[in-house]
């Protein structure tokens, strides 16, 4: 991501209308649509093989298409559509491969647009499908493109697209839920800090209390919504139905009974126990009925934080995948989306990183895991607008959300399932709760609860990911002779650059290979391009979203790039305002993405800065300059407890969740401990890890190969339009995250974060370009979608997964740092620093640095006075700065260095 100039296939959310069908007719015949017939070969010959379609062919059975490329589509002709009517789509096809779709509508004046386009699902592969997706009011001269689902070679059969007029109906008057009424001879479930109280005669009216205090109650006043003889009705329960509670096999048992209007019997069940850990209880719902019904509203579990206590104030909630708030926040905003898009109370279910929702106040919170099946969709409204109960809204509903059956921000029916007659439908659930001061402590327990999903396949051992990698550096369009661009798309062609990093990973890939010619080939191109660079610009020419102070220790020049880390660490410090804060300030020219924060600051927007001044720092070695850092890095405390946000205001608003917020603010407060030994600094550093968690898909129900561990960037939009993120993993984002995790984990090794950490580069690695596609072999794309498995332009070179690679293929690491606190020193190597021993005035430790075939430099920098270096009783060549105490070593392979300071 977060390359704007480029176009990618975007899950959306689609808009609810109703599928009573009989209502249309009248308006359809009153006024004709446009309307494709593919059959028909005249048809056929007006749409135009525009990108990657080898060929589009006229058959009996529908417009025939050949895909030959990665961003097929085909442009169609300008058709007059009512301008005050909304739409439906609705398109028949058979394609070779399963996936998304999408259609774009415009007009010659504005041209395809990211904004103007919706998206179906093809579930199946090789069978015909009928996707109906909602669309705006379209007026005269509108095109249409069609991109069919399906990338690389393929056929796509479309058999006619056609509108209808989307007729919406009101909703049922939903009735207010009330507070249970409980007495003497209610029934409980106690877990822990979680207690449940259910009132005997109505079904969901529960009361929940967390650490003594009252914190939500169940939805007490339900309605099922069926279709019959093409007509909605709508039941409720709790008027007619016969209920009994009762405590069995150490569960809390509540049956209801209740016979509809066309005399089939329904009954539901909901059984409440302890869950296998404290502060958790387990809900498993089942719904029966004996005749076959058409549903198309049923709440399988509902929950209203707030209802009965704090009301709608909260200090925080969490929709993983969809929502982080912090206090000033209301759920689907536009503060981060503007249109359609922000409505997330009833999302497409693939949106959801995994099954999670929580809300917190009153030091304490209260959270909601379900089963994510398709057959269910989820409800999460931040304060209740839908049911208008003055809390907050989680539950899980039946029929499912594919973007298909629901409207975003209704509860009407769309697409309705039949639940078959003697079937039981059963949702097996959990209530969380417990004391915090945000939604971390749930994240944490639903980790505990759940576990994390087995590590993905990336399909190749070491030597295999070697070799896709030096493809990506020597053969790729990332390389333009001896320099090599940050990103490429065909559209727009990214400048080259004379870069040292990636000379370094060429240097570790010749190490690491078994291919004595692949080996040759990356030396000569490690040599050629590191020649381009000017010496001074070693640590600062690169082009791979992880970088390191590293190339000056392998190349030279060491105190030139300390000291140019020096000069830039003192321009940072400039940036801030005397208290710590550093305020956003959009470009003279530029849109201001700060418009819809709260505040003119960002805790991404500052730690990413923040970080960057610690690590000139810490290479320069400058007292003052680190003390300064420092000082910044403690400002940051005012966000604690807040969600990590802003860190990509280059083109999304700086309200927008991002999870390189969390990898910025890791990256510095570990850089704070590893400088003072301040256990508070540790304790935010696993905070904000833990905070980029829920922008981890950890679903272990996927059948995806690629799924597991790939991370969506922000819950926002770019430009708050187009494209929109939620859902999209941009795997970039969440390689800096766990580039970050692999540092806290030395510090914090009963974390899940090498887990987490290997599943991101794991996923990073399935995600890059095979070696079949040549000019993009072994580049990672901008962004992944999902449901159709497609990579998305640009493509962004191999470094960022590099970095993280070589942690997870077991080394040799290429780049150490350490922190000698008890002589103020800081060591920098090309290697791992190892063996420590440090007392008063002398220090030892040693540098495993055999991945490099020539001597190399070690930086130490803190000296006060001339030290003296050793190895094996040896004086080990060096070179001492005194004016800026930098002591500069000349290594070869594995060296035990003895220094002293006396």
């Amino acid at each position: 991501m977060l390359h704007n100039l480029f176009r990618s296939s975007v899950l959306l959310s689609t808009l609810l209308a109703l599928l009573v069908l009989f209502l249309y007719g009248n308006i359809a015949r009153a006024q004709t649509l446009p309307g494709f017939d593919f059959k028909q070969a005249s048809v056929v010959q007006s749409w135009q093989p525009t990108s990657d379609i080898a060929n589009i062919q006229a058959t009996s059975q529908g417009m025939l298409i050949e895909i030959s490329g990665n961003d097929p589509y085909t442009l169609g002709p300008a058709r007059t559509y009512p301008q005050n009517l909304t739409l439906r789509l609705r398109i028949r096809l058979k394609s070779d491969q399963k996936g998304v779709g999408r259609i774009f509508f415009f007009t010659s004046a504005k041209g395809p647009n990211e904004e103007d386009s919706v998206s179906f699902l093809v579930p199946k592969a090789g069978e015909w499908v009928e996707a109906l997706v909602p669309m705006p009011a379209l007026g005269p001269g509108t095109s249409l493109r069609i991109d069919p689902p399906g990338v690389g070679i393929g056929k796509c059969l479309i058999s006619s697209l056609t509108f209808e007029p989307n007729v919406k109906l009101k909703e049922p008057q939903w009735p207010k839920p009330t507070k249970p009424q409980l007495d003497d001879i209610s029934y409980s479930v106690h877990s822990g800090d979680l207690l449940l109280v259910h009132e005997k005669q109505k079904l969901g009216s529960f009361r929940i209390q967390v650490a003594k205090k009252d914190m939500a109650v169940g939805f007490n006043r339900p309605l099922i919504g069926y279709i019959q003889a093409g007509q909605q009705q709508w039941l409720n329960l709790n008027e007619k139905a016969q209920i009994k509670t009762s405590l069995q096999d150490n569960a809390l048992a509540v049956r209801a009974v209740v016979t509809d209007a066309g005399g089939a019997r329904w009954g539901i069940e909901q059984r409440f126990m302890q869950a296998k850990l404290p502060n958790a209880i387990d809900v498993v719902t089942t719904v029966t009925v004996n005749q076959d019904r058409i549903v198309s509203f049923l709440p399988m579990l509902v929950v209203l934080p707030g209802v009965g206590s704090f009301g709608a104030e909260r200090n925080h909630g969490l929709f993983a995948g969809l929502e982080y708030l912090d206090k000033p926040d209301i759920s689907s905003s536009d503060a981060d989306i503007i249109g359609p898009g922000s409505k997330r109370q009833f999302p497409n279910t693939e949106l959801m990183t995994f099954p999670l929702m929580a809300i917190q106040a009153n030091d304490r919170y209260l959270g909601l895991i379900w089963d994510k099946f398709p057959k269910f969709s989820a409800v999460f409204d931040s304060p209740d607008r839908i049911f208008k109960s003055g809390g907050h809204l989680m539950g899980v509903l039946f029929p499912g959300s594919q973007g298909m059956h629901l409207r975003e921000g209704s509860l009407s029916p769309y697409g309705s399932e039949t639940l078959v007659k003697g079937k039981p439908l059963v949702l097996r659930a959990t209530i969380i709760g417990s004391t915090g001061k945000s939604v971390v402590p749930a994240v944490q327990q639903y980790i505990a609860l759940r576990g994390l999903p087995r590590m993905p396949s990336s399909g190749m051992d070491k030597q295999g990911y070697i070799s896709l990698a030096a493809g990506g550096w020597l053969d790729s369009k990332i390389r333009v002779g001896d320099e090599f661009r940050h990103a490429y798309w065909p559209e727009v062609i990214d400048a080259k650059s004379k870069v040292a990093d990636a000379p370094v990973f060429l240097k570790w890939l010749a190490h690491a290979t078994e291919d004595a010619t692949l080996r040759t080939r990356l030396h000569t191109q490690e040599k050629a391009t590191i020649a381009k660079v000017s010496p001074t610009d070693y640590n600062t020419a690169g082009i791979s979203h992880v970088r390191y102070p590293l190339p000056a220790l392998i190349y030279g020049n060491v105190a030139e790039n300390a000291d140019r880390a020096e000069k830039s660490g003192w321009s940072i410090l400039g940036r801030f305002e005397p208290n710590g804060t550093l305020l956003y300030k959009p470009g003279p020219k530029e849109q201001d993405f700060g418009k819809t924060h709260f505040a003119p600051d960002a805790n991404g927007l500052t730690a990413g800065v923040v970080e960057s001044l610690l690590q000139d720092a810490m290479f320069s070695g400058d007292e003052k300059l680190i003390r300064a850092g420092l000082r910044m890095l403690r400002a940051l405390d005012k966000f604690h407890d807040s969600a990590p946000r802003g860190a990509q205001t280059w083109e999304v608003p700086l309200h927008t969740p991002d999870i390189l917020a969390s990898a910025y603010l890791v990256r510095a407060y570990t850089l704070g401990y590893e400088l003072t030994g301040d256990q508070h600094f540790l304790k935010e550093a696993i905070y904000w890890a833990w905070t980029g968690v829920p922008f981890i898909y950890l679903d272990k129900l996927t059948s995806q190969p690629v799924g597991p561990y790939s991370t969506i960037a922000v819950l926002g939009a770019s430009r708050w339009k187009a494209p929109n993120w939620i859902g999209l993993p941009v795997q970039w984002c969440g390689l800096v995250y766990s580039e970050a995790l692999y540092r806290l984990l030395r510090y914090d090794s009963k974390g899940p974060w090498k887990q987490i950490a290997d599943g991101i580069t794991t996923s990073g690695i399935q995600q890059s370009w095979p070696h079949t596609e040549k000019d993009f072999q072994g580049l990672l794309p901008d962004s992944f979608n999902l449901q159709s498995q497609k990579r998305n332009f640009p493509v962004i070179n191999p470094g960022t997964v590099q970095a993280n690679a070589i942690h997870l293929l077991g080394g040799p690491e290429i780049y150490d740092y350490r922190v000698l606190r008890k002589n103020s020193l800081i060591v920098h190597a090309p290697g791992t620093i190892s063996e420590i021993q440090e007392n008063p005035g002398q220090v030892s430790f040693t540098v495993k640095g055999d991945w490099l075939e020539h001597s190399y430099n070690i930086l130490v920098s803190g000296f006060k006075a001339p030290p003296q270096a050793r190895t094996n009783g040896q004086e080990v060549q060096s070179q001492y700065i005194g004016k800026k105490g930098y002591l500069i070593l000349t290594a070869n392979k594995d060296m035990r260095i003895d220094i002293s300071t006396k």
